[in-house]
């Protein structure tokens, strides 16, 4: 009968630490990271709880997620910044070549990272990277709720 009990309490106290994973896929937590600013500033994706987080994850090399990034850049300009913001993280290798980038593209340079060595590490693994780049719509409690939207889909769910 102990037995019994003691996997029972097991089983709920693992399901009830189930809401607090993290993972990058949707319906789980998004997993949290901090970036250091050109000033030195720090800058959390937990900072931004409260509205919804459009993370694009990106690379100039790979041409999907470099057309992707423009499209929600795009889709950024027009929406509501009380409710919507986007976060791009690029993980180029020259900081001189994802500057020209952001320059030639016209994207937002306050909306644009670029991280490389230990930081670009630890993303990549948290969003498995070695899958492909991808964007994650982030709800203003942290959790993912679609993976590479349409703009449709990201219009239906903010509004």
């Amino acid at each position: 009968m102990y037995f019994i009990a003691f996997f029972a309490v097991l089983i709920i106290s693992v399901s009830a630490h189930t809401g607090r994973v993290s993972e990058a896929a949707k319906g789980y937590n998004a997993p949290l990271f901090e970036l250091t600013t050109d000033s030195d500033s720090t800058f959390s994706l937990a900072d931004m709880k409260g509205r919804y987080v459009l993370l694009t994850l990106w690379n100039s090399e790979n041409p999907g997620s470099r057309i992707d990034v423009n499209r929600y850049q795009a889709f950024a300009r027009n929406a509501d910044k009380e409710r919507f913001c986007l976060l791009s993280v690029n993980f180029d290798r020259s900081e001189r070549l994802f500057r020209e980038i952001v320059r030639r593209d016209n994207l937002s340079a306050e909306s644009q990272f670029n991280v490389q060595g230990a930081k670009a590490r630890e993303i990549a693994q948290s969003y498995n990277l070695s899958a492909g780049y991808n964007a994650y719509l982030i709800d203003p409690v942290g959790k993912i709720v679609a993976v590479n939207p349409s703009d449709s889909m990201l219009a239906s769910i903010i509004n």
